[in-house]
């Protein structure tokens, strides 16, 4: 397959003073954790191509590393705050704050969004009316939050959820001043915000649909010890249960939910965290077969429509669904930094003409919590691979676990809790080999060093 063209002189940029028409090269849309990684890759391979890039991202700040609004950003004390934690930090790079782009010449667009594409005319327009001709267009818009409907009182004053920066600081407030938590959901944000609460005393009560936490990858012996350790910590879960309303007090705010079951949870803050979505941003682009969504693209994160021509447009991050090498090719979105970063890196060099190469990731996924100052027990696991097969747990979270997806007789997936980082280093590795492994030995083994020494 033949590399996009980007050694084509910029199309000229009109006046400063008409912002009615203008045209890069490159532009970005979506100031997200992806568009700070593929930034930094553009400049890496080629300094000359930041002068012809330009971002345009929604918020108020520069690309930063998400992950940490759920878990740092709330602590209590000594919080990370911006600009400590801008791309590409997360990742080892350099901290680009506005002025590594300015420094870059990489034009910066914020507090603007992208409401139309024309991929016939390779052009895009802003929400201040702004025409912007592209020669490569790349989509990092990321996902959305799943809100819960006005009627059963998702939008009241005290109900939170937690997307981007302006969210996690109205919640550290609204954390400050509460004294009660309830939570919705029992994924990702939803137990890294309860190990916050849980820590700032605020005995959050955890309310999920599903039978345990973690659905979407645990099963109920990995999910039973976490729960355990949450529970010493002032935690009550609600299991297989449903949101029926957010209740309101006198004035307008939200003071705690009813169950569909008729039971009522008083809290003066109330933290949403059910999941995400990944519309198409624009028409004319393709999408995946099924319930995958996000923007359907190749090996390399070319995206493709009626209009949209070879090469010229790139989607990264959460909102690519892309063929998984590692799955046999099966077309899968992951949200999730890991892949934000290497998508992103990946296409960067793709555009400078570093490289051609296909993708070929493997599975991450991590949460950290407890870990604010003065708690005795922090929590750490990283899993990698394929969700697939039968799971083998070992140990019971004191002080590890590990937990081994087996797939016929093939180790395809591994998660690690609190492993050393030699260990974890290792874990890709070792499901990438898809090992053959003793379903029984490793069901005999004694403690978690047996175990990875039996499959690593």
């Amino acid at each position: 397959m033949s590399k996009p063209t980007t050694s084509r002189s910029p199309r000229p940029a009109h006046a400063a003073s008409d912002r009615s028409s203008m045209s890069r090269s490159i532009v970005v849309v979506g100031g997200g954790n992806a568009a700070g990684y593929l930034v930094r890759a553009l400049v890496s391979a080629d300094p000359t191509l930041g002068a012809r890039t330009l971002v345009i991202g929604a918020e108020d700040v520069a690309p930063y590393e998400r992950p940490a609004l759920t878990k740092g950003f709330l602590h209590k004390e000594s919080p990370p705050r911006l600009p400590g934690f801008h791309t590409c930090v997360g990742g080892g790079g350099e901290r680009q704050t506005p002025e590594w782009y300015e420094q870059h010449g990489v034009e910066l667009r914020l507090n603007t969004t992208v409401t139309a594409a024309d991929f016939k005319s390779r052009t895009v327009t802003t929400s201040a009316g702004e025409s912007i001709g592209y020669e490569t267009l790349v989509l990092a818009t990321g996902c959305g939050v799943i809100r819960l409907p006005e009627a059963i009182g998702g939008t009241l004053p005290g109900v939170h959820y937690v997307r981007n920066n302006a969210d996690g600081l109205a919640l550290v407030e609204a954390m400050d001043k509460a004294t009660k938590a309830v939570v919705v959901g029992g994924g990702y944000v939803g137990l890294e915000v309860a190990a916050s609460c849980a820590t700032r005393g605020l005995k959050p009560e955890v309310v999920m649909m599903e039978p345990h936490v973690m659905a979407r990858l645990w099963n109920a012996d990995i999910a039973q010890h976490y729960e355990r350790l949450y529970e010493t910590r002032g935690t009550t879960f609600h299991r297989s249960s449903k949101l029926k309303a957010i209740l309101a007090d006198a004035d307008g705010k939200a003071r705690g939910i009813e169950l569909e079951s008729g039971a009522v949870i008083d809290a003066d803050l109330v933290v949403v965290g059910v999941g995400a979505t990944a519309p198409v941003p624009f028409t004319g682009l393709d999408a995946p077969e099924g319930r995958v969504g996000g923007i359907k693209v190749d090996s390399r994160f070319r995206a493709s429509g009626a209009d949209v021509a070879p090469g010229s447009v790139y989607a990264i991050g959460d909102i690519a669904a892309f063929p998984l090498k590692l799955a046999d090719n099966e077309i899968v979105r992951m949200e999730h930094v890991k892949h934000a970063r290497d998508s992103a890196t990946l296409v960067g060099n793709i555009i400078a003409g570093k490289s051609d190469d296909e993708y070929d990731y493997t599975p991450f996924f991590y949460s950290r919590v407890f870990e604010h100052p003065g708690t005795e027990r922090a929590v750490n696991w990283v899993f990698h691979g394929l969700q697939r097969g039968e799971i083998i747990t070992i140990g019971n979270l004191d002080p590890t676990l590990a937990a081994f997806w087996i797939d016929d007789g093939k180790c395809v997936g591994i998660m690690l809790e609190s492993g050393a980082p030699e260990r974890v280093a290792a874990l890709a590795a070792a499901v990438r080999a898809r090992k053959s492994v003793d379903v029984s030995a490793l069901r005999a083994c004694a403690s978690v060093d047996d175990a990875l020494a039996l499959v690593l």
